[in-house]
């Protein structure tokens, strides 16, 4: 009963199941998206500015993993950092998190059925297999070099995965060594993961 109390008493805390359903088609990785609730629910409950290393500490990760996702969100307009003045007419920081909603919300007045386009959630499952497999959050400077990677040099998202799983096998968690996978089969005109593939088989049975 006890345990149950607490749990009442503690409150409730609701993210709109469009969120998860759409955080991917709009370009936020997957540490992006958890720091959004995280965010959401410090402001709700205080109304100092937010302490990011406490949110880093309830995340379970570093400091500077909560700074490069605030920073990412911004550059890509899901919130916007404001200032407000407090009780005392001190101005604090503040997030406005309410042009994501509004992004999440026409994705679902358009269509209330599969909004993912497959191009785009190929391209967020890149980022998101590339932070599992490296065991952390990308930086932003690292951001930046997979969306060369896919709008600049177009590479396809398949190839970068593939790029991903050599580097992996070869214990290299880095983006360079898999850039140089990448210029490699392109110097060799392997374009596609099947040409990747069929490349990779042959020299295994060399």
């Amino acid at each position: 009963m006890t345990d149950l109390r607490t749990y009442i008493e503690a409150g409730q805390f609701s993210v709109s199941n469009l969120l998860f359903d759409h955080y991917a088609a709009l370009g936020l990785t997957q540490t992006e998206f958890l720091t959004y609730p995280f965010l959401d629910q410090w402001q709700s409950k205080h109304h100092q500015a937010p302490d990011l290393k406490v949110l880093a500490t309830q995340m379970n990760v570093a400091p500077n993993v909560i700074y490069s996702a605030i920073e990412t969100l911004i550059q890509k307009k899901a919130m916007v950092l404001e200032s407000i003045p407090d009780n005392q007419g001190r101005m604090r920081d503040y997030y406005d998190l309410s042009s994501l909603l509004e992004k999440v919300s026409s994705r679902g007045q358009a269509n209330n059925t599969a909004m993912v386009q497959p191009n785009t959630d190929a391209q967020t499952n890149v980022f998101n297999q590339i932070e599992i497999e490296f065991g952390r959050p990308l930086s932003p400077i690292e951001q930046e070099m997979i969306r060369d990677w896919l709008n600049t040099d177009h590479y396809l998202p398949e190839v970068i995965l593939l790029a991903l799983r050599e580097a992996v096998l070869n214990s290299a968690y880095s983006l360079k060594y898999m850039d140089r996978i990448l210029l490699n089969w392109e110097r060799r005109h392997l374009k596609t993961a099947q040409q990747v593939q069929a490349d990779i088989k042959r020299h295994q049975e060399l």
